[in-house]
C-alpha cells in the first residue's frame, strides 16, 4: 500500500537558491484515509539568499499569520532537512511525495534534498531512500483531480472544487494546515467512484 506524503511549503520567493523555503509540512496518509504521521518545521534563510519583494508583499496582504508562524523555532536548512529525512524513513514503504500543485512544492523540496541531503542519497540525483520512486517527480493532486473530475487542468483550483471534496474557506497558507487539507482531498479523490 502506497504511503502518500502530502507536502506543502511556504517560501520567501519564487525559486530556491536565490530565495529560501521558510516552512515545510507533510502529512502521510494511505488510500484508506489512515493518517500515518505528520511533520512540520521552519527554516532559517539560506546563506546569501534574499526575500522577494512581491512574495513578501503577498504574505503581508494575504497570509500574515502564516508568515509570523514561519518565524518561530527556525532551524538551519541542513538540520531541518535531516529531521525531515529521518521522519520520512519512519514511514511505511513505498513512499510517494504528493502536493497541490506538485511542480511548485516538488521543486523546493527536491532542491533542498539535493542540496542538504546529498550525502544520504542512494544515487544522486534521485531522492531514494526518502521517496521510493526515482525522485524525479511527485504525484500532482491537481492533475489527478482534473482527471477524476473530467475537467481541463486550467479549470481546477482551490476555489472551484465541489464542496464535498474540498472546502477552500479553511485554507490558511500555514504549511501544516494546507498539507492536512490536501491530504484529505487526495483521499477523497482516490476513493471517488
Amino acid at each position: 500500500m502506497i504511503t502518500y506524503v502530502v507536502c506543502d511549503i511556504e517560501a520567501d520567493g519564487p525559486i530556491p537558491g536565490p530565495h529560501s523555503m521558510i516552512s515545510l509540512a507533510a502529512v502521510a496518509v494511505n488510500r484508506e484515509g489512515e493518517e500515518l504521521g505528520d511533520f512540520e518545521i521552519n527554516f532559517l534563510p539560506l546563506e546569501n539568499a534574499t526575500t522577494h519583494p512581491s512574495t513578501m508583499k503577498w504574505f503581508a496582504a494575504h497570509a500574515p499569520e502564516a508568515l509570523e508562524l514561519s518565524k518561530q523555532n527556525q532551524v538551519s536548512p541542513k538540520e531541518g532537512m535531516n529531521k525531515f529525512g529521518n521522519w520520512l524513513l519512519t514511514l511505511p514503504k513505498p513512499r510517494v511525495m504528493a502536493a497541490h500543485p506538485a511542480p511548485f512544492d516538488f521543486m523546493w523540496i527536491n532542491w533542498y534534498i539535493q542540496t542538504f541531503l546529498a550525502d544520504r542519497l542512494e544515487k544522486v540525483p534521485y531522492s531514494m531512500p526518502f521517496f521510493d520512486i526515482k525522485g524525479e517527480s511527485a504525484f500532482d493532486i491537481k492533475s489527478y483531480a482534473a482527471a477524476v473530475l473530467e475537467k481541463d487542468y486550467r479549470e481546477i483550483n482551490r476555489e472551484n472544487y465541489p464542496k464535498e471534496l474540498y472546502d477552500n474557506t479553511k485554507h490558511t497558507h500555514k504549511a501544516i494546515d494546507d498539507a492536512r487539507e490536501y491530504a484529505q482531498l487526495l483521499i477523497k479523490l482516490l476513493n471517488k467512484k
